[in-house]
């Protein structure tokens, strides 16, 4: 028996047990924000409401800027002082609207007397206010905790609110990081803000685009090499990981980098020693923070499981634009902060304000397949072109319904889809981003056409292949009608 004090024995046991700690999650409410209005400083803005409470939506309306501080984006004198009534209760959202008010469009059309909407955290309403100000309205999580802002990270969105959050708490202790996300997204301000906040901000942030290593240069790029250690190696090379000593060293595109580098990688993440070319062991002091927008688990994951385990000590995912359509007008007000143009960079008259309106109404209507990337070089379209801004004409549009919000494309046939599947040599990611699909739709469409998968191979299918293509694993690949990456998923050894 083991030895306790004795009064601990002489205890009557304690008839309940302490329930674990759970975090209070609060109900979704509608929520209007402020996605364009000629005073930049009321962007992101935002006005909650109350369940079964009338409010009066009008120039009156108190919203909460950014800082937390009242504010009144309605407060204009093309906008009527009492627009409607809007109520949120157990039967939806309904706004009724006052007769005779100042007009609010939504899909291009005048609201009606009586409005209904099918409020989801999924789906954007859009509300053009008088052609001065465009509203966004959708089911929101209120966003609590710290809402201060970043340099690299910019939005009010609860999720950015949320990752800003995930940043500061990461960046306080010196574990690796793997940053995932969509292409364009900005998974680069989020490893520089990890190291601004970081105890390493004094030393340097080394960034490399793993993609863009060639394969043969790889190792001693990364880890250094001493002069005369390949030909052409006419003096030594430090490398990224010394040149990053005492820092952060950033690995874009990690999922791109070859397999045989992987495994070095790995090994220099486990014991923070580095195998110079041509020279000694070395150890370095660094912290890795990489990033990749490929699939990071099953059949398609490029990067090795190892290295994805070792590399998410912790992991940050960016959202994607399209999760986030209430940033836009802080989006393209930090765009035009830092290019000069745009609507907020000179006084604009009543047509320009007009004419940004219907900017913003088209943006909020597009799906955004390249994300903030995307959208700047949008933007920058727009506000250089000759006289008022034009509304853009964007290729995927998001068809608006009462139930919610279905992103549609034009119809391509399975010929065409089979032709790009294969131009994108069998990579999901890749021909995702080409045809402004999500990859769930790519992979339900794969197999709707009966295309295999490298799991329905069997070891020996994979090697015959390789001989009848001269031991070439892209063409296997190709005949095989899978991806390299999929392949060395599963039969690392051929990459060798």
């Amino acid at each position: 028996m083991a030895n306790y004090p004795r009064n601990l024995l002489d205890l009557k046991t304690r008839p309940r047990v302490a329930a674990p700690h759970s975090d209070y999650v609060s109900s979704p409410l509608p929520t209007f924000c402020v996605v364009y209005h000629s005073d930049a400083a009321v962007l992101g803005a935002r006005c909650v409401l109350v369940p079964n409470q009338d409010l009066v939506l009008g120039r009156e309306l108190e919203f909460t800027d950014r800082a937390g501080n009242p504010c009144y984006p309605l407060l204009d004198p093309y906008v009527s002082r009492e627009l409607g009534r809007c109520m949120y209760s157990a039967e939806g959202f309904v706004m009724t609207r006052r007769p005779g008010a100042s007009s609010i469009e939504s899909r291009n059309r005048s609201l009606g007397a009586e409005n209904r909407f099918e409020l989801t955290e999924d789906h954007w309403y859009t509300l053009n206010c008088s052609n001065r100000l465009v509203l966004s309205l959708r089911l929101e999580s209120p966003s609590t905790g710290d809402l201060a802002a970043m340099d690299s990270i910019v939005g009010s969105n609860p999720k950015i609110v949320a990752m800003r959050q995930t940043i500061r708490r990461v960046a306080a202790t010196d574990d690796d990081v793997l940053i995932t996300g969509p292409t364009g997204a900005g998974k680069e301000g989020v490893a520089t803000e990890l190291h601004r906040f970081s105890q390493r901000r004094s030393g340097p942030m080394v960034a490399v685009n793993m993609a863009a290593l060639p394969s043969e240069l790889a190792a001693a790029e990364l880890f250094g090499a001493e002069k005369g250690a390949y030909t052409g190696a006419n003096s030594s090379k430090p490398g990224y990981f010394r040149q990053a000593s005492g820092g952060t060293l950033f690995m874009d595109e990690i999922g791109d980098a070859a397999p045989q580098l992987q495994s070095q990688l790995l090994r220099a993440l486990q014991t923070r020693e580095i195998q110079v070319l041509g020279g000694s062991t070395q150890t370095v002091d660094v912290r890795v923070v990489a990033a990749t927008e490929l699939q990071t688990n099953g059949q398609d994951a490029s990067m090795r499981q190892a290295l994805y385990h070792r590399l998410s000590q912790q992991q940050i995912e960016v959202p994607a634009l399209n999760e986030r359509l209430d940033d836009l007008g802080l989006l393209a007000h930090h765009y035009c902060q830092q290019t000069g143009l745009g609507p907020w960079s000179t006084d604009q008259d009543d047509t320009a304000v007009a004419s940004w309106c219907q900017v913003f109404v088209a943006l909020m209507a597009y799906d955004w397949p390249g994300n903030v990337r995307e959208l700047f070089a949008v933007l920058g379209q727009v506000a250089v072109a000759e006289g008022y801004p034009r509304a853009p004409v964007l290729g995927l549009k998001r068809v608006q319904e009462d139930s919610g919000v279905q992103a549609t494309a034009e119809p391509i046939s399975d010929q065409a889809f089979l032709a790009a599947l294969e131009a994108c040599d069998y990579q999901v990611s890749k021909l995702a981003e080409h045809l402004g699909m999500s990859r769930q739709s790519i992979y339900r469409r794969r197999d709707k056409l009966g295309l295999p998968r490298a799991k329905d191979y069997t070891r020996a299918q994979v090697i015959a292949a390789l001989d009848e293509n001269n031991q070439d694993l892209s063409l296997a690949a190709k005949a095989l009608r899978v991806s390299v990456a999929a392949l060395l998923h599963l039969y690392p050894e051929f990459g060798v």
